[in-house]
C-alpha cells in the first residue's frame, strides 16, 4: 500500500518517523543511547530502525555501511538466498536530512533499501531499512520514511507517539516506569523529584460499565497518588469531551514534621498534582494525564495535558 494513504507518526526516545498505518509496531526496545523499532505488516517484517549513541570519537560511515551489508550478507546466505547488493543509491541526500547519510539496496527474495546517517548534533548513528517485494514501491515507501525520520528533538519538547497515543513531553525528562499492554499504556517521565505521566486505557464502554468516571479516577490514578496528595474535582470538557480536572495537595504539607525534614533536605516546597481525565467516544477510550510538579515546573503542565491526542489526526 502506497505511503501517500493514511500513515501514523511514531515517536519513540527522541527518535521519530512516519510508516503507513497498516504496519504494526511489534517491537520496541531500548533507550536514548541504544534503541530499536520494528514494524510488521501481517507478519511480514516491513520497517526496522536501530539507533546507538557514539559518545566520542569519528563515526566513518562508509566502513559502518560496508560492516552491516557484509552481516546482513552473510545470514541471507546462510538461509541459502542468492543475495545482490547496491549502494550509493541517493534515495536522500545530505540536503535534505542534514546529516551525513548513506543508502543502499539489497535483493534476496525480497528487497530492502537501507540508510544509514550519522548526526553531529546528538551524536546517534542510525540505521534504518524498509523490506518489501518486487512488485511493492518499496522504494517510494523508504524514500518516504527516511525522510521522515528525526532522531532528536528541535526545540525544548518531543514528540512521543506509539499504539494511536501521541503527546509532548519537555525534553531533559527521563522515561521511567512503563505499561505498554492491548488495554493499558502508561509512560511516566521523572526529573529530580517531578514527575509527568500520560496513560490511556480501553475499552471505554466496557471500563466504565455501572461505574462513574470519578470511581474510575481513583482506580486509574493508582494508590500511591491517592496516597500522597488530597485531590479535588470538577466535571470539564476536554477536546470535546466529557471529563474531570483534578488538583491536589500534598498530604505531607499538613505536618510540621514532614515539612521541617523537607527543609532539611531541599528549599522546594512539596510538589502540587495536576491531572486530566476524559472519555473519547470516536477512539472507546480513555485517557489520562497527570502531574507531580514542584512550582519551578508548573508552567509546564498546560502544554503536557493540551499535547495529548485522542481521535485527532496525525495530520494535525
Amino acid at each position: 500500500m502506497p505511503m501517500t494513504g493514511s500513515h501514523q507518526l511514531v515517536g519513540w526516545m527522541g527518535v521519530t518517523l512516519s510508516v503507513p498505518e497498516n504496519w504494526d509496531l511489534v517491537q520496541v526496545k531500548g533507550n536514548r543511547f541504544d534503541g530499536y523499532l520494528r514494524f510488521e505488516e501481517e507478519g511480514l517484517l516491513r520497517c526496522e530502525v536501530q539507533w546507538t549513541l557514539v559518545s566520542a570519537g569519528r563515526v566513518v560511515l562508509d566502513e559502518q555501511v560496508e560492516r552491516y551489508l557484509q552481516s546482513l550478507e552473510q545470514l541471507l546466505r546462510k538461509q541459502g538466498k542468492t543475495v545482490t547488493v547496491r549502494r550509493n543509491l541517493h534515495l536522500v541526500s545530505r540536503r535534505q536530512v542534514k546529516r551525513n547519510v548513506r543508502d543502499f539496496q539489497w535483493q534476496a527474495g525480497q528487497v530492502g533499501y537501507g540508510m544509514m546517517w550519522f548526526c553531529e548534533e546528538c551524536r546517534k548513528a542510525l540505521v534504518a531499512q524498509v523490506v518489501g517485494y518486487e512488485h511493492e514501491p518499496v522504494r517510494q515507501w523508504a524514500q518516504q520514511v527516511f525522510l521522515s525520520l528525526s532522531d532528536h528533538a528541535d526545540g525544548d519538547w518531543e514528540t512521543w507517539a506509539l499504539y494511536g497515543l501521541r503527546f509532548e513531553v519537555p525534553v531533559g525528562w527521563q522515561l521511567g516506569a512503563t505499561e505498554l499492554t492491548p488495554g493499558k499504556i502508561r509512560l511516566t517521565f521523572r526529573l529530580d523529584d517531578d514527575a509527568l505521566t500520560v496513560a490511556r486505557f480501553g475499552p471505554a464502554s466496557v471500563l466504565l460499565k455501572g461505574k462513574a468516571l470519578e470511581e474510575f479516577a481513583v482506580q486509574a490514578l493508582g494508590d500511591e497518588i491517592v496516597k500522597q496528595f488530597v485531590i479535588h474535582y470538577r466535571m470539564e470538557r476536554f477536546k470535546g469531551h466529557e471529563g474531570m480536572e483534578l488538583v491536589g495537595k500534598d498530604k505531607r504539607g499538613t505536618s510540621p514534621l514532614q515539612v521541617f525534614l523537607r527543609r532539611l533536605r531541599t528549599a522546594a516546597p512539596f510538589p502540587r498534582f495536576f491531572g486530566r481525565l476524559w472519555q473519547c467516544e470516536e477512539t472507546n477510550r480513555l485517557y489520562l494525564a497527570t502531574g507531580s510538579l514542584s512550582p519551578e515546573h508548573e508552567q509546564l503542565w498546560e502544554r503536557f495535558a493540551n499535547s495529548v491526542r485522542c481521535h485527532e489526526s496525525d495530520e494535525k
